[in-house]
This record gives structure tokens, sequence and C-alpha cells, in this order.
């Protein structure tokens, strides 16, 4: 086994980390040493909770983890400046599929390679991937992922530890590798795959953590430089007991399971002290928070300006809307999916229109003065006229509600473990075509007046095949090319095969 040992340099992201404030006292420094990577940029990183979590455990456990971001000094960890090259271990938190891409690129540029076996011939970092991902399809990462951890990764890290501390011992790649698959929640590409070709059940299944008032759920650090500025972001629950159609979180992310608000507030009273700090409620739909009028009341008593993610119009109360406006946020955003009632109730939402305006109206009158709308274009179903109601939609809700409206275009993209895994995606020839018809709409038309931004098809189509990536059994390319514009993606029996394959594993 090589030697990682290595003296620890200063570099330039000591700005950064003078401005952070640490929440939690915890060890620094430790054993092993550990690359934890987020494949974008630090105030795109800092501002996810899950990668803080991951990173606080491990350092209560006493793990010489430090972190590493792609853009501005990519190869050099935040804490210490050390190169990637004195990390005998890498992990990374991989949310959505192009964030892979990125991680190629990077260990292109680390001169680290991409795939498992090319790296055990080189001798090169144990690679093990974590994240949103892993709950929906870690097959994705077969040729690629030495490990992957599956599901919440609080109550495996303890074996994670040890067996890495072994390894760091005795060396042997082979061995750290069974004794980590020892662990139902891990999952071993070398050791699983052969097994799931051959469709003998691998018995792995997702680690879904019970009950969160017993792990850490907020901001270890709170960072001005990341896309929250000076915030600290706590979880109010994971899971979500709705049904959309095209949503992934309902079938993979476990059953919803909430945090106290009794928990929360302690969470929180230690930044009474803290000036100009302002607390993030993170959750799949804050307003489906069982606790959150008590939370709320709690949070104003101690003077702690709050934001939110994205609501469902029918959650939007009085309470939610003033307790944003006390904290100075005069921005909303809602996804209605689509334009109109026909199509909304299609992906599983119930309610309309004019729901919408009215809520919006009412949230106007209580300060708010922008707002964010989501959309989706190649809904199953979805005709010209649907497209047109888009415009329409935006061109009332600044009209009637009297909002600046800003509105995002996303293109529909078929998931496994969702209720329209098996619809077709729209064409990149035809989203373009539907997207330019909304540019023109809101350039000259209805919606003149609202802003746009919108997804670009080839990077969609790029999400759907790697969505859609499961075992060939073959040689290839760390990543699928993507599609040819009019192809029609990733075929029925492919889907049909990942998601056979998925069950061998233990995903139902």
């Amino acid at each position: 086994m090589k030697d990682f040992s290595g003296k620890a340099r200063a570099r330039d992201w000591r700005y950064f980390r003078e401005q952070e404030i640490e929440l939690d006292a915890l060890p620094s420094g430790g054993h092993p040493l550990w690359a934890m990577l987020f494949p974008a940029t630090y105030s795109v990183g800092m501002a996810s909770l899950g990668f803080q979590v991951i990173i606080a455990e491990m350092r209560a456990l006493g793990v010489g983890v430090e972190r590493f971001f792609s853009g501005r000094f990519r190869g050099l960890s935040v804490e210490s400046g050390r190169p990637i090259s004195d990390f005998p271990l890498i992990s990374a938190s991989v949310a959505y599929e192009p964030d892979i891409r990125t991680v190629v690129s990077i260990f292109r540029e680390w001169g680290v390679s991409s795939s498992w076996k090319e790296r055990a011939e080189l001798d090169q970092p144990i690679f093990g991937i974590g994240g949103a991902l892993t709950y929906i399809n870690p097959l994705i990462f077969s040729k690629m992922a030495d490990y992957v951890v599956l599901g919440d990764g609080e109550r495996v890290l303890d074996h994670l530890v040890t067996e890495a501390r072994l390894f760091m011992q005795h060396g042997d790649r082979g061995r750290f590798l069974e004794g980590l698959a020892e662990h139902r929640s891990i999952y071993v590409p070398s050791l699983h795959d052969p097994m799931i070709l051959k469709a003998r059940k691998v018995h792995r299944e997702k680690n879904i953590i019970g009950d969160l008032d017993r792990v850490r759920g907020k901001s270890q650090w709170i960072a001005p430089s990341s896309v929250f500025g000076k915030t600290a972001l706590v979880e109010l629950q994971r899971g979500c007991r709705r049904s959309c159609r095209y949503c992934t979180i309902p079938a993979s992310f476990g059953r919803t399971r909430t945090r106290s608000a009794r928990r929360i507030l302690e969470d929180l009273y230690p930044l009474v002290s803290l000036e100009g700090v302002q607390v993030g409620l993170v959750s799949p739909e804050t307003g489906d928070y069982p606790e959150l009028s008590e939370l709320l009341s709690g949070v104003a008593s101690l003077g702690i300006p709050v934001s939110f993610a994205s609501l469902r119009v029918d959650n939007i109360n009085e309470e939610i809307v003033s307790a944003l406006t006390r904290s100075g946020r005069h921005t909303l955003t809602v996804a209605p999916e689509a334009g109109n009632d026909r199509l909304r109730r299609e992906c599983g939402k119930y309610f309309s229109n004019d729901d919408i305006i009215e809520r919006l109206s009412m949230a106007s009158s209580l300060g708010i003065r922008q707002v964010k709308l989501y959309f989706m274009t190649g809904i199953p179903g979805e005709t010209a006229s649907d497209v047109d109601d888009i415009a329409s939609l935006c061109d009332r809700v600044r009209s009637e509600a009297r909002l600046r409206v800003t509105a995002s275009v996303g293109i529909f993209v078929p998931k496994p473990m969702t209720f329209w895994e098996r619809e077709k995606m729209i064409s990149e020839r035809d989203a373009s075509n539907r997207l330019k018809r909304l540019r023109r709409l809101f350039s000259n038309g209805p919606a003149k007046g609202c802003r746009i931004n919108i997804q670009q098809p080839k990077e969609a189509a790029l999400e759907f095949s790697i969505a859609w990536r499961g075992l060939s059994g073959r040689d290839g390319p760390i990543l699928p090319a993507g599609r040819i514009s009019g192809a029609p993606g990733p075929a029925p029996e492919q889907r049909s095969l990942l998601l056979e394959q998925l069950g061998i594993l233990g995903y139902n």
C-alpha cells in the first residue's frame, strides 16, 4: 500500500475558513485521512445539510476528514490545504445525475481514475459514494465506486470507519471491501455485481433512520460564502406523505419521519447570540411538518429570522407568510408544475389556478413582493395549449396577485421508483420547440413582463440516460454519452432490466 503521509499546507481556502462559524466543538485532525468531495462549488456544497452532517459525524468519530469542492482550489482541502494525493480514502456526496459528470471531471484533473478496476490496478485511493442518488439507483455507480452507502448514512459510519482503520493497518484492498460488504447497507460492485448478473439475491437494504431526534440535524458550519449566506440549516423531516407521480421521494426515501419541534428549538438556542444569522428549515415540504405552528412560534420568540424552501400552494397560509416577512424575506417559491388544473391533477397535485391566485394574493397583501414558479414541460399528456397555459398562469399571477414573477421550466425525466417510471420522455427536438415557444410567450406574449429560466434539453437527456444506468456485464464508459437529438433514450427493455436488477439488489 502506498505511503499516504503528507504535511498540511495552508492555501487560499483560508479566506473561506476564516469566515465560517463552527457551531459544535468537534475534534480536528484524526485518523485516517479522508477526503470528502462535494461535486459543486464551495458556495453550493456548503448549502447541503446532508454533506455537513456526515462530515460532523465522521469528525465526532475521530476521522481526519477534510472537504473538497469543484471550482477554485479544487485540488486542495479546505481544512489544511493538503493535496488530494495525501488521502487514501475519498468519498463523494452525489445528489443528482449530472453530478457524476462533475466527479469524473474532477478525478481526471486529480490524476485519479474514475474506474474502481483501474484504481485497484494502480493502487489509487478507495472511493465511496453516498447521497440522495443512492436511494434511487445505486447501480449507476457500478463501474465507478469501490462501495456505495445505501440510504441514510449516519448509522453506517461506525462500520465504515472501523473497517477503514483496519485497512490502514493491513493494506489489503479486497479484505477491506469484504469487510464493508458485511453491512447490509453497503453495496460493493466488485462483489455484488456478479451476483446480480446471475440473478442471485444480494439482500442489500437502504438504511432508513426512524427517530430523527437521535441523529444530528443541523449545520456544523454557518458559511457566509454559501448560496444561503449566514444561514444555519435545520432538518424538519425526511420522506413525504404526498404521491406526486413524477417524484422519487415517496417511494425511495422511506416513510415520513419528523424531528420534534422541541429538539429543533434546542438546536437553535445557541444561534441567539450570533449577529446576523438566520435559520433555514430543510424538508421535502415544510408546510406538511406537523409541529410547524409551534416551531414558528418558538423561532419568533428567539428573534431569529427564518426561511423555507419551496412550498406547496395549498400549504401557504398567513402564519407562514408572516414568519417570512418578519424575517425580511419577500420572495416565495412554489411549484405548480403545470399551467392548468387538468395537467396538474395528472401530476398528483390537487390545487387549482384559482387556488394559486388566492394564496399568492394573500401573500402579496402581507408583504411578499416576488414569486418563483417551477414548471415542467414534457409531462405525459401535455399538448401545445398546455404549454401556452404556463405563460397565461404567470401573467395572472403578475397582474392579479401583483407579484414579480420568475418562471423556471424544467423537462420531465421519468425516474426509477416513481409512478411514471415507464412513461416516455419527450425528445430533445420536441422539448426544444416547446421551450422556444415559451420564450416567445414570455418576450412578446401574455407573459411579457415575467422572467423565465429554462433547462437545456441536452442536460435533461443526459440525466435520463444516467438515471436508467444498470449492469450490462460488459466493460464500457463510466458515463453514457447521452442521446442523439430525437432518439428515444433508454429503451423499455433496458428500463425493465434495471428495475429487475434493483429488485435483486434489494430495492423494491
